[in-house]
């Protein structure tokens, strides 16, 4: 089994929760409409790396299936 899109969340999420807490500390005296538009770029920003992340593992999935094809059709060969 293949974890490497999982690697890539863990990353990405850790790094946003890391700026939520940057925010949870002005949260008591930054006004509610800015704080609003605040969270709004992060989970926008945060839904682009998610895209991101699922168009790495696609390439990563393709490559690491055809390596396994290969190696497949090599035992195969090798074992006629």
């Amino acid at each position: 089994m293949n974890y490497n899109k999982n690697k890539l969340i863990n990353e990405c999420l850790t790094r946003y929760y890391e700026t939520f807490s940057h925010t949870l500390d002005t949260a008591d005296y930054v006004p509610d409409k800015f704080n609003m538009k605040i969270l709004n770029y992060i989970f926008k920003n945060m839904k682009k790396s998610f895209k991101r992340i699922d168009r790495e593992d696609r390439k990563y999935q393709r490559r690491f299936k055809k390596a396994e094809r290969k190696k497949n059709k090599k035992s195969k060969k090798g074992g006629k």
